[in-house]
């Protein structure tokens, strides 16, 4: 090939328009909504806030339990509850929420059928998401809570 063959073509870059666009939020803006947002939080107990939800994600593993050869429909509400939670735990300082909620929505994801290992570690999940929430298990520094969530994470990794 010759270099008569070859044309370079330069791409503008279109994106540096928009870094120093006097229409972009300013950072008094950004510290003012996330002040807003840090008093919301404030303001609410997600532990109470949650009961609900782990009660039903506790009646849908009981529903896995009661059938797991066909266990589809109660896995998904377990898929949905967690992943509802674990973003909770990312707004309301509670990363081990976030973490075992996506360890959980990880391993329970398409699952259509449950052997006995996989009740457990489901079961495990929900209890764990459980007890951080009961013990108001915030910010970063539980060893006890992180030492679970890499086991849980593990076990998920293995049998997964």
């Amino acid at each position: 090939m010759s270099k008569k063959d070859v044309e370079i073509i330069h791409p503008t870059n279109t994106i540096k328009q928009y870094v120093n666009d006097p229409r972009a939020l300013n950072p008094a803006a950004v510290a003012k909504a996330e002040a807003a947002m840090a008093k919301f939080t404030a303001s609410i107990d997600l532990a109470s806030e949650a009961e609900p939800a782990l009660q039903d994600m506790q009646a849908a593993y009981q529903a896995m339990v009661a059938q797991p050869q066909d266990c589809a429909d109660p896995a998904k509400r377990i898929y949905n509850l967690a992943h509802d939670l674990r973003g909770l735990g990312a707004s309301f300082n509670y990363p081990l929420i976030t973490r075992i909620g996506g360890s959980l929505c990880r391993f329970i994801d398409g699952l259509g059928q449950a052997n006995e290992t996989q009740l457990e570690i489901v079961r495990a999940h929900v209890d764990a998401i459980r007890a951080v929430m009961h013990n108001q298990m915030k910010g970063e520094g539980h060893a006890i809570g992180t030492q679970i969530a890499e086991g849980l994470e593990t076990l998920v990794r293995e049998e997964r």
